[in-house]
């Protein structure tokens, strides 16, 4: 009877051990960062860089601006017949601009900070981004 409980606290023991000595190894990889090359040769250094006319500006709203309207215009100008996207914590849409470029859209705003992030979409994929922070409160200033 002593033996089979002496074995069974050894068991238990060496089990312990490894269950531990996995959990330290498992949480030492987690943290580590590791760096990742390339096997692509960097080249010459030499960057070439596709010229792209598409363009994005914002003229309303005012990045860090406060409302005390829940909903907002979303305006400015970009490339002519470009896709706008406007992302939103409440909501997003997608409009294109018109033959010279404008575009407006009304986005509804969160109580408290809120982060509009607006993209300009070319047709051949290229994108350009704005991003403006504007606060709702309802609270007299």
């Amino acid at each position: 009877m002593k033996k089979e409980v002496i074995l069974a606290i050894i068991i238990g023991f060496g089990i312990g051990l490894v269950a531990t000595f996995g959990l330290y190894t498992a949480r030492n990889t987690i943290g580590r960062s590791y760096q990742i090359y390339s096997p692509v040769p960097e080249g010459d250094g030499k960057t070439v860089s596709v010229p792209t006319n598409l363009s994005l500006s914002l003229s309303s709203p005012i990045d860090e601006s406060i409302s005390n309207q829940s909903k907002i215009s979303v305006s400015g100008s970009a490339s002519p017949d470009t896709w706008i996207m406007v992302i939103t914590e409440k909501e997003e849409k997608l409009v294109k601009s018109d033959n010279i470029g404008k575009f407006e859209m009304e986005i509804g705003l969160i109580s408290g900070e809120n982060e509009i992030e607006v993209t300009a979409i070319s047709d051949s994929g290229d994108t350009l981004k704005k991003v403006v922070t504007v606060v709702y409160s309802t609270v007299e200033i």
